[in-house]
Formats: C-alpha cells, sequence, structure tokens
C-alpha cells in the first residue's frame, strides 16, 4: 500500500519495514498524541490501560503511552507498526502494518544474540521496567526467556546484533498470548 508523504515534523521514525505484506489497517489515534513512523502500536482497549487512565477508548497509542505496570497488557492488545506519522492535535486514522518483517535496534549497546524463532519483546525502559520504548526491542530465547510483551520472532541469525529482524504477530494477525510456544 502506497503512504502519501507525512509532514517533516512527524517523520522523526523510520519506515522500519524490510518485506513481507504489511496487511495494513487504519486505527484512529487520539489527537492529543504524536505518533511516529515506525512506533510500536497497541489499541488501549482496557480502562486505564493509556495514558490519562479512564475508560477504554479503542484508540491506538505508541507503546511509551502504554500506562499498566505490565507488559501483558501490551502484548495481547499490540496492533503493529506505524507506516505513517501524524503530530500531536490531530485526531485521524493511521495506517498501522500487522504483519510483516522489520526491522528494529535492540536496546542494549552491547547487541544480543538472535537466532531464527527467538521472541521479540518491547524494550523496558524507566523504574522497575514500567514503560515501553516506542521504537526499541528486546530479544529473549525460543525456550521462553521473554513472557510478556512478545512482539514477535527473530528470522535472521546474528551474534551481539545492535538491530534485530523480526516478523511480527499482533492482535490483528492472528497472534495472542495463548498462541505463543510454551515458556
Amino acid at each position: 500500500m502506497a503512504h502519501a508523504p507525512a509532514l517533516a515534523a512527524a517523520t522523526s521514525g523510520v519506515n522500519r519495514h524490510l518485506r513481507g505484506e504489511t496487511n495494513e489497517i487504519m486505527l484512529k489515534k487520539k489527537g492529543t498524541i504524536p505518533v511516529n513512523t515506525g512506533d510500536l502500536m497497541f489499541v488501549d482497549a482496557v480502562n486505564g490501560a493509556s495514558a490519562g487512565g479512564g475508560t477504554a477508548s479503542f484508540l491506538a497509542f505508541p507503546a511509551a503511552y502504554c500506562s499498566f505496570n505490565t507488559h501483558a497488557y501490551f502484548e495481547v492488545n499490540f496492533a503493529g507498526v506505524a507506516m505513517s506519522g501524524s503530530l500531536s492535535g490531530v485526531t485521524e486514522e493511521i495506517p498501522v502494518a500487522t504483519t510483516g518483517i522489520f526491522r528494529y535496534p535492540v536496546s542494549t549497546t552491547t547487541g544480543m544474540t538472535c537466532s531464527p524463532g527467538y521472541i521479540v519483546s518491547g524494550a523496558s525502559y524507566g523504574a522497575g521496567g514500567a514503560s515501553i520504548f516506542s521504537q526499541k526491542v528486546v530479544v529473549g530465547s525460543a525456550a521462553g526467556t521473554m513472557d510478556e510483551g512478545r512482539i514477535g520472532y527473530c528470522v535472521r541469525a546474528e551474534g551481539a546484533a545492535t538491530t534485530v529482524d523480526f516478523n511480527l504477530v499482533t492482535r490483528f494477525s492472528g497472534g495472542t498470548k495463548g498462541l505463543w510456544m510454551a515458556s
């Protein structure tokens, strides 16, 4: 699917799509929240889950706005990757990729070991790891060292990788927490 050029201020992110069908869906995002191309997105489907709390809005938010102190919520409501940006102050629908192979930086400067099938999760930061980066990931082994926040599987082997190529698994691509490998 072709995209209109995004506004310069809304494109500080990167189109991280490498290959494969993206099966994009249009999700409405909250007007007070900026979205960058490449942001990992979740759907606010539970009361109090997004920045500001309140009732479930069913709007799309970048990962950094997930306010639950658990990655389990992010995982089951992970929508995919923003394929274009949107400025704060604009309530609009944005295209979100639900499938495909994507490349993201890992959250450590020393890199991580990746092998096909290893689990990729949204990377944590902040006090007690309560927040999730919108554009960084971590890698765990296929044996299940990453129990929550999972967003896909590695597709390329590399030692001490500073980026990881992975296949998305989202709530819209048929993936749910119950379908992940036994950990």
